[in-house]
């Protein structure tokens, strides 16, 4: 497969790979699929490997899913880069990034997904990552059991522990119908997503975890290699 650009956008920052060879870059020495940079949102359920858009300017889209309202905003990759590599696979996959994006899977599609703001919220209100687990431990069960009383942890929470567990409290208890008795699979890095792996796992839930990059890229490579290469 000859060379191309692996690239995605976060606000005004753009990340770049070259392919297949997965090097970062700062350039670009080929045709480029762009995740996050447009394209027509795919309703649900569909395919999790889709097919690529041209792109207005050139190179290629990698394009969203969109249900009840939601678009999947970059997680759509690494749903693809995980369903590519498990093809008979049924369960939740957790995208844990700049937001979460759970995401039920089956055969091959993608049913239906949730989002959540929790990191955004988190990075609004400058949370530290690093906090007292303990502390955190207790908020996250104190949120699940009562998430209506969330803005009320907000406000006398004097820790980022406390801050921390409360906001994932929360995602978990609406996203109850996600993992309740399912095998999930936690895409993400840095230590949101390792306490969402153990809040999970203190819940029962089987739960593994993947590279949050691995899995962009290997999305991205499914696509390419779907339409037999891109120019």
């Amino acid at each position: 497969m000859a060379n191309w650009i692996a690239a995605e956008k976060s606000g005004r920052m753009v990340r770049m790979w070259e392919m297949p060879a997965r090097q970062p870059t700062d350039g670009a020495g080929g045709p480029i699929v762009m995740v996050r940079g447009g394209g027509t949102p795919r309703t649900l359920p569909c395919k999790a490997v889709p097919e690529l858009e041209p792109g207005a300017g050139g190179g290629w889209l990698f394009p969203p899913l969109a249900w009840d309202g939601q678009v999947s905003d970059g997680a759509e990759a690494r749903i693809a880069g995980f369903v590519d590599a498990n093809p008979n696979w049924d369960g939740v996959l957790c995208v844990a990034g700049e937001a979460t994006v759970w995401a039920h899977v089956s055969a091959g599609e993608v049913i239906s997904f949730q989002r959540f703001v929790t990191g955004q919220l988190a990075a609004a209100m400058q949370v530290d990552e690093t906090w007292d687990e303990a502390a955190m431990r207790r908020a996250l069960e104190d949120a699940m059991a009562r998430p209506e009383r969330l803005a009320a942890y907000i406000a006398r929470a004097g820790d980022a522990g406390t801050l921390w567990g409360a906001l994932l409290g929360a995602e978990l208890a609406a996203a109850r119908v996600y993992w309740l008795g399912q095998q999930v699979v936690l895409i993400g890095d840095g230590r949101a997503a390792e306490a969402l792996q153990g809040a999970l796992a203190v819940q029962g839930v089987p739960v593994s975890r993947e590279d949050d990059t691995e899995m962009l890229l290997a999305g991205l490579e499914a696509s390419v290699r779907a339409r037999g290469g891109v120019s």
